[in-house]
Formats: structure tokens, sequence, C-alpha cells
């Protein structure tokens, strides 16, 4: 039996998200074309099949895809712990096919593990909210969304965040956030839904408003972000992929005693999860120097898929190029 509870930290997103014990997995309800779009993307990873010069290839924005667990989550296809390569993972992926379709859960790392104090905020991206597969009636109303919020006038939005209590968060309205303890609030979608072209920029700056951290602290997280949604551009001008309604999910430490101890040296990209050094007697020591200060990832899939020949997604890229000119004007 896999020991579960509920994911601690969430800025967004549906209902149901569980990790287990460690914080070290994530278990995430699965759909059959968010499953195929991981397979497909680990595929053609292990394959070589896009590789590109110079370019940071997409599987390193996402997170590793370690495979599924049943309804029961009686069991995990091999523990991630145990896995010590890419091919391993790719093998047990294609034993697992069969079981796909009544697996409920994809199992996947978890992007906050390490952080001591994370905080974190989802931003969903795209001015088209729906697939060809979408109801008519679900057309209506993402299009009502898109067309009346900042989906539609810049390409993305604010779905939310999970942050330290800091002073510009004190100015938010009653229905925008809960209190959520340990100086924690969760700033929900209805804080996305009133924001506008002119007041966007005040919600990351209040994102990036964190008491515990010095402004110079605060200066290189701007900067460190706009670095990588410049390298995330030149990703996406590559690939060949439709990510309808998928987010790009913001993290950084809030913890000042971790920014002191890593002398304040953050990573542009992720180490894979895979890439462990030998064991070590200090787990906790070990997660100290593998976790980076901050980090960028594109997460949910459910209606994304690989269209090889159809070049890339434009509703994405207009999206992190307008998020780019934003960050750009945080910087100066």
């Amino acid at each position: 039996m896999v020991q579960h509870k509920l994911l601690k930290h969430k800025a967004a997103g549906h209902d149901g998200t569980l990790t287990d014990d460690d914080e070290l997995l994530l278990f995430k309800p699965a759909t059959t074309q968010e499953l195929d779009f991981y397979k497909s993307v680990q595929e053609r990873t292990f394959n070589n099949t896009r590789a590109t010069d110079g370019d940071v290839p997409l599987y390193s924005w996402m997170p590793t895809f370690l495979g599924v667990l049943d309804e029961g989550l009686r069991e995990v296809p091999e523990s991630a712990c145990a896995i010590r390569s890419e091919k391993d993972i790719s093998d047990q992926t294609v034993n697992e096919s069969s079981k796909c379709q009544r697996s409920k859960y994809i199992v996947l790392e978890n992007l906050l593990h390490g952080f001591h104090k994370p905080n974190i905020m989802d931003v969903k991206l795209g001015k088209i909210l729906h697939d060809e597969n979408a109801s008519n009636e679900k057309m209506s109303r993402l299009g009502q969304v898109s067309r009346t919020t900042t989906s539609g006038s810049l390409g993305f939005r604010i779905c939310g965040m999970k942050i330290q209590y800091n002073k510009q968060a004190g100015e938010l309205e009653p229905s925008h956030f809960e209190q959520s303890g340990d100086g924690y609030i969760f700033v929900n979608k209805n804080f996305g839904y009133s924001l506008k072209n002119q007041n966007i920029k005040d919600a990351f700056k209040m994102y990036f408003a964190n008491d515990s951290l010095s402004p110079r602290r605060v200066w290189q997280l701007k900067h460190t972000f706009l670095q990588r949604l410049q390298l995330l551009y030149n990703t996406l001008l590559e690939e060949e992929v439709r990510m309808v309604s998928s987010s790009l999910l913001f993290v950084y430490e809030g913890d000042s005693d971790r920014w002191d101890a890593l002398d304040d040296q953050d990573t542009l990209i992720r180490d894979s999860f895979l890439d462990s050094d030998e064991e070590s007697e200090d787990d906790e020591e070990q997660d100290l120097q593998k976790t980076p200060l901050s980090s960028l990832s594109l997460i949910d899939f459910a209606h994304s898929k690989l269209v090889d020949g159809k070049g890339y997604d434009e509703n994405v890229v207009d999206a992190v190029e307008n998020m780019m000119e934003l960050f750009q004007d945080l910087c100066s």
C-alpha cells in the first residue's frame, strides 16, 4: 500500500492531487490524453528525434513522468528511488501501457520537493482555452472567460498563488484570498479574473514581494525568471505541439536560510529528477544542494498533443512573448 496524503502547497488546479509521505512524488488524477502526451514526449526524448543544438528540450520544462498508479493506490510500477536510468522508465512505461485505461493517477516528480518555504504561482497560457473536442457549452463558457480576462488580451491569466503573507498582499480584497496558516495565504482564481492589463504587473510584483528576502534577492529572482522565459520561448519555437490550457508554474524559495546556505546561487534549469548522486547519509543535505532557489515549469497537459509537421504553438508562444515583455518591465 502506497502511503499518500493531500499536497500541502498548491496554487490552482483540480482537487485530488496527492503526494507521498516524503513529498518526493506527486499523484495526479489521470486523463488518457495527458498520459499519452507525457509518454509521447518521453519516447521522443529517448529516441532523440527532436534534438536541437543550444535550445533547452521540452522535457526539461516538464515534471519527470514516472509511471501510473491504479485507482486504489495499491502499487507503484517501480520506486522512483530505485530508478537509475531513463531507459528503465521507458521500459516500465511500456510494460504498464495495458493498465493505462484503468489507472487513475499519473506519477510525477513533486516540483516542490526540497523547498523549505515555497512560494508558487500558476499562470494559465493561451487565449484559446478549449480544444476541438470541447462541447459547445464549454467553448462558449471558456470563450467568455478569455474575452473578459487577461487570457484574451495578453494570452495568459494568473489562476492562483500560494505565497507567504507580505505587505502588498494586505491590500487584496477579502474575496480574492484565504488564510492558509503557517504564514501563507491562498490567492484564488477570482483575483486572476479581476485583473486587467493595467494592473497585471502589480500582481506579479505582489508575488515577488517577500518580506523575508532582501531587495537584491527579489531583483535576482525577477531577472532569473526573465532569462528562463527567454529560454522557454526559444524551446517552444522549435516544438510542434499544441498545449491548450496548460500552465506555467513559478516557484521560489522564501526561506532566507536556504539562500544563505546556497550563497544565493540558483540554476536556470532544474536538474533531472533522475540524475541522483551516490547515496547520501544526509538526505536533507542532498536536497539542499540539488533543489534550486527557484524554478519555472510547464504543467497540466490534459489537452496537449504532439502535432508533427504543423509548426509551433502560436497560442502558447504569444503568451510567453507577452510575459517576457512584462518581466522586462519588472526588471527595468
